[in-house]
């Protein structure tokens, strides 16, 4: 349904019948973390995420899963090799 309290006229999953069924029935505006976040929206009272409608429980466990402006480096290990498969391998070519 259409939100009719923030986000006039935009589809909202917590819109129902008797209005926001969200905690205190209005989305959240973002915390500084969502700063150039590709998900935040500009709305006349602020801006506010287009994933969630509380950005600031998503930031107090570590990094927004939904966060566009962050990226998180994966540590590759290294693979571990066999000397003596690696020797072998070695003298075949």
């Amino acid at each position: 349904m259409l939100c009719q309290t923030i986000k006039k006229d935009k589809d909202c999953f917590f819109w129902g019948d008797d209005g926001c069924t969200f905690i205190e029935g209005h989305c959240r505006v973002v915390v500084d973390n969502c700063e150039g976040c590709g998900r935040t929206e500009q709305w006349p009272t602020g801006s506010y995420c287009a994933s969630y409608p509380a950005p600031e429980k998503h930031w107090k466990v570590g990094l927004c899963n939904m966060a566009t402006h962050l990226k998180v480096e994966e540590e590759k290990q290294q693979k571990m090799l066999n000397p003596l498969k690696a020797s072998k391998r070695k003298i075949g070519r």
